[in-house]
């Protein structure tokens, strides 16, 4: 523990600096520590005096000095809330630490109060008064920590005394009455902190109504407002980063518990609930992040439902109405709107074709209005005009149809680039023009006089980036036409070449130049780059270059850029062109794999394709040996070669054109890989649980052994045999992929690469596929199913042997297409299994298997003469329907035909039939279930019925 005397109280200094902020508004919700006006002590043992300010740390409780003489201290604490004011406190915290503690091990109970201020007649007989306890923290020997940590929320004590309207609070630290003079619980204390979160809530001004505007209103003035209605308000908030939002709220007068709330978002609110006439109140409250500020003034509307009944008269002097051409593009023309008399009529908005619109005011309710309008083409316009009344109501549209001469002159622009001249070519729509004007906006305007109707000028841009012109038609100095171009002015150089361009196509090897010309002033030099190689060309005195160059074959960007003498560049051009190659290509995907698959006596594919024009085939010569011959129907064929030796393999092609000639030649050189080659049979694969051979034949001489690995097996040694080949038996045990590897092994040791194949093995198990399955049942007993039979074993499998249930085994030869059809007869209701394999050609079996369906209660249904799904029979040719099986013990059949119904008896072998003759060709339902002694019924049968014309 630590013990402090009066004596030490008085020298001891260190005490904790309060961290001051400044008077400037918070940025939205903003941390800072209230500044410390000042503090003071009490000390019992000089009850007329206070000390303040002092250079100690603040005493609290009795402490006993050298002289073995008690003082009872108390400290305050006075921190200036002037900051706060208008704000919302969200966080605060009053916190500080002990310093001196005279005996841990003694209880105490520290006491925190709010008082009244620290005045200048404050003593020790005369303290401030005590008028909110806010702690009480109890000391003693269970404290964890001593000295320890004090300390206190203060949200809830701030924001009351800043809703006192007070501009400072004073704290006081003592020990509780019963144990104030009890010298163990003496201690010090750092200066307190007392920090704060806060945040200033918004307010709003000016609520007002928009489109047109008007005030908020009063009870006796209210503002008139349409159905849709655009309110706003202007927010106000100190802290400018919260981005506050806007609520309304608006009620009838008379029914204030009808009052509804909403945002605007700048958009117009829906007030087509209250009655023409309806007097409404509102008003508007700003909230930001954290706080709701006050809601306004109450303004008042009054609802207006009633639009200007008719549209506005339009007219215009210089562009009037119809199909006369007025005016003349680029000319302002003005139109005056009228309200033909309706004092309702306060503004007018209008919009035109091009997709411009405004709004302009009536001089006074009930008159005119005057729109300045440009029309920005030449052709007709359109400008829709509605009257607008002071609540915003729209009245009907006015169509104001007018057609703008053609006047304004055409120009083209030939870019000089930055600092040189560049020409402009006018040219007038109009016989009238004596003179064109042109300039760079904002700049002076140069005039030409109009020479059979075209000019030209000379104009310099002194930047890059789009400009502006502005060009004008006159007659004698009367502006009768307008219009603005942009201009996107570069002085990157310009590059040109008459070989090597677009429009047409070089051949690799041919010889040409590129010419760079400025398009800024005094250039020295060029920089280029031109297949990833920088250089520079100095500049000939008329500040161009020429770079000779012989073309390569693909595809090139030149970047070009100038250089000035001061060493500043412009900006850079890209010129970008093809050169065809006159040797074809051969490309071979064989060679492309990751895993290598050529070799000795496997063929490889080749594309072959040739970039010039009027290609009619291909002739290669392979390894040295004959021309072979391809005929193309356009640029590319393919081919295929089989290499017969290890080392260089040759191909050598040349494209064949229709003038009889050939291309220069392309030569494609490559080494088979050198690894064995494996062969298998069957050839297409390995079948599940099926013995296959796999053959490796050496592709170099004097191979003695292999070594190989089936499956991912152990690696194994065997003799090759005189022809350099071997024979492994493999039997795979799962259908899928298995690998083989294999590495030839020469007398002398040396081994070739190892070859990686994966071979396929197929499932040998039979696939069975029908409309009857295993989760819903279908037909019934007697009626026959048929099941589709597949299997990958192929070509082996010649036949299919099945049986259903217990029945007898029944074959069918496998179809050549994918499915084999079969069909069988149920002969019980419930759970049925059809048991499947495949036979090979020297009888071996596939594995069982054994396909389960479910069989419903559906009777048989047959007609010779009306077959299901086949059109048969005719109109007058009488038909006879069979019914039979479905389950046992049918008694009688039920059957609806045509929409007629009827019941059949059934005769002991559960059989019925029933005769129908149609007297139309149509096609119609037969549906027939079958009832027993029980009641019961079975599954109902459909069965479709289709008659022949006559």
């Amino acid at each position: 523990m630590k013990r402090i005397g009066a004596a030490m109280l008085a020298m001891a200094v260190g005490a904790a600096t309060a961290v001051l902020a400044t008077g400037q508004p918070a940025l939205a919700a903003t941390s800072a520590n209230s500044p410390l006006l000042s503090w003071a002590y009490l000390d019992s043992q000089s009850p007329t005096k206070k000390f303040v300010n002092p250079a100690v740390p603040p005493p609290v409780g009795t402490l006993v000095d050298s002289a073995n003489k008690a003082h009872t201290y108390r400290s305050y604490f006075t921190y200036d809330l002037t900051q706060l004011k208008g704000a919302v406190v969200h966080n605060s915290y009053l916190y500080t630490n002990e310093e001196t503690v005279t005996d841990c091990s003694a209880a105490a109970t520290i006491e925190v109060w709010r008082t009244a201020a620290v005045k200048s007649g404050t003593t020790w007989n005369n303290p401030p008064a005590e008028l909110e306890k806010l702690i009480s923290a109890d000391r003693g020997p269970d404290s964890i920590y001593c000295p320890g940590y004090l300390g206190i929320d203060m949200v809830s004590t701030l924001n009351a005394a800043l809703t006192r309207h007070e501009k400072s609070i004073t704290i006081e630290y003592r020990i509780t009455a019963a144990q104030e003079t009890d010298p163990r619980a003496g201690r010090t204390f750092q200066q307190p902190t007392l920090s704060s979160t806060s945040n200033y809530p918004p307010t709003v001004t000016d609520p007002r109504l928009e489109a047109p505007d008007r005030p908020c209103g009063t009870v006796t003035k209210p503002s008139p407002a349409a159905a849709s209605t655009l309110f706003r308000a202007t927010a106000n908030d100190p802290d400018e980063a919260d981005y506050p939002s806007i609520l309304y709220a608006i009620w009838p007068v008379d029914h204030p518990d009808q009052r509804r709330e909403f945002y605007s978002y700048n958009f117009p609110t829906d007030l087509s609930q209250y009655a023409h006439g309806e007097l409404l109140a509102w008003q508007a409250r700003a909230s930001d992040y954290y706080d709701a500020g006050p809601w306004s003034k109450i303004c008042y509307v009054v609802m207006d439902k009633t639009a200007p009944a008719n549209p506005p008269g339009v007219f215009s002097k210089l562009y009037p109405e119809g199909g006369t051409p007025g005016g003349g593009s680029g000319l302002k023309g003005k139109f005056r709107f009228d309200a033909d008399g309706d004092r309702d009529v306060v503004a007018f908005a209008w919009r035109d074709s091009m997709g411009d619109s405004g709004r302009v005011k009536a001089r006074r309710p009930g008159g005119s209005a005057i729109l300045e309008y440009t029309p920005k083409r030449d052709w007709f316009e359109e400008l829709y005009v509605n009257s607008i009344d002071a609540a915003g109501n729209y009245g009907p549209e006015k169509t104001y149809r007018f057609w703008i001469a053609d006047t304004a002159p055409s120009a083209e622009i030939e870019l000089g680039g930055v600092g040189l001249p560049s020409t402009i070519t006018l040219t007038a729509p109009k016989p009238e023009t004596t003179a064109f004007g042109y300039q760079i906006k904002g700049g002076p305007e140069s005039r030409v006089p109009a020479v059979d109707g075209k000019a030209t000028g000379q104009l310099t841009f002194t930047e890059v980036g789009e400009v502006e012109v502005v060009v004008s038609s006159y007659a004698k100095n009367k502006l009768i036409g307008q219009d603005t171009l942009r201009i996107m002015v570069t002085d990157a150089p310009g590059v040109e070449s008459a070989e090597f361009n677009f429009d047409s196509e070089p051949i690799a090897g041919k010889t040409g130049s590129f010419t760079f010309t400025p398009r800024n002033a005094d250039v020295v030099s060029y920089e280029y780059v031109l297949d990833d190689t920088t250089q520079t060309v100095p500049a000939a005195a008329d500040d161009t270059a020429v770079v000779p160059w012989t073309a390569t074959a693909g595809w090139h960007t030149l970047i070009v850029r100038s250089v000035r003498a001061d060493g500043s560049k412009s900006l850079e051009t890209y010129y970008q062109f093809s050169v065809l190659d006159p040797v074809p290509s051969a490309y071979s995907p064989t060679l492309e794999h990751l895993t290598r698959i050529d070799g000795v006596g496997l063929p490889v594919e080749f594309y072959l394709n040739s970039q010039l024009p009027n290609v009619t085939g291909f002739v290669y010569r392979f390894d040295g040996g004959p021309e072979t011959v391809v005929n193309s129907y356009g640029t590319s064929v393919t081919i295929s070669v089989t290499p017969v030796h290890t080392g260089d393999n040759t191909l050598l092609v040349r494209a064949l054109l229709a003038d009889g000639t050939r291309s220069p030649e392309k030569s494609f050189t490559w080494q088979p890989f050198e690894a064995p080659v494996i062969s298998t049979d069957p050839p297409n694969g390995g079948a599940a649980a099926q013995p296959m051979t796999l053959t490796f034949r050496s592709a170099l001489p004097d191979t003695k052994e292999f070594r190989y690995s089936l499956d991912f097996g152990e690696y194994q040694i065997i003799a090759a045999g005189p022809d350099g080949t071997a024979t492994v038996s493999f039997t795979p045990q799962w259908d899928g992929w298995f690998s083989a590897r294999v590495t030839g092994i020469a007398q002398d040791g040396t081994t070739s690469p190892e070859r990686e194949m994966t071979v396929p093995v197929r499932d040998t198990r039979v696939s069975v596929w029908s409309q009857y399955n295993e989760w819903s049942p279908r037909g019934g007993i007697g009626v026959p199913g048929e099941f589709a039979l597949s299997t990958s074993w192929t070509p082996e499998v010649v036949e299919y042997r099945y049986r259903l249930n217990d029945g007898p085994e029944l074959s069918a030869p496998r179809a050549d297409n994918w499915n084999t059809l079969v069909t069988v007869v149920p002969d019980r209701n419930g759970l049925n299994t059809l048991t499947v394999q495949g036979r090979t050609s020297d009888g071996r079996l596939s594995p069982v298997t054994e396909y389960r369906f479910q069989v419903g209660t559906a009777p048989h249904v047959f007609s010779e003469t009306y077959p299901r799904d086949t059109p048969g029979g005719g109109v007058g040719i009488e038909g006879r329907f069979e019914f039979s099986g479905g389950t046992a013990g049918i008694m009688s059949f039920e059957y609806t035909i045509g929409g007629t119904a009827g019941t059949v008896a059934a005769d002991a072998q559960g059989r019925a039939s029933i005769t129908w003759t149609p007297t139309e060709a149509t096609n119609l339902y037969l549906v027939v279930k079958g009832r027993k002694a029980d009641g019961s019924t079975t599954d109902e049968a459909g069965y479709y019925i289709s008659v022949n014309p006559s």
